[in-house]
């Protein structure tokens, strides 16, 4: 019993693990998009409603990490560091750290 329980936290564990850094991913692309918008003067309807979508899921993933037992501390300081790290090699290591967390737990029940 006591090593089925040891089991069930450590799968807990790496499922906030993995939603945490999914969440950085997402808040990594939607501080992107803020850019891009901010750069860009004529904004385009487009590039604004990218940048908002992406803030909406980003949040989502957030509050995904939360109901998962991520604490706002953890979730804050994922995602900080995610926001300041918006180029091309951060993104692609956030990306490959989230799919390698993520692996594990299948997609559909």
């Amino acid at each position: 019993m006591k090593r089925k329980r040891k089991e069930e936290e450590r799968l807990r564990k790496a499922e906030v693990h993995a939603a945490i850094s999914v969440a950085g991913v997402a808040a990594a692309l939607a501080a992107i998009a803020a850019e891009n918008t901010a750069v860009n003067e004529p904004k385009s309807l487009k590039e604004t409603a990218i940048a908002s979508a992406a803030a909406l899921v980003a949040a989502q993933c957030a509050q995904v990490a939360e109901a998962a037992g991520a604490k706002r501390d953890q979730l804050a300081s994922a995602i900080d560091a995610a926001t300041t790290a918006t180029d091309a090699s951060n993104i692609i290591t956030l990306t490959a750290a989230a799919a390698t967390c993520i692996a594990p737990f299948p997609l559909l029940p």
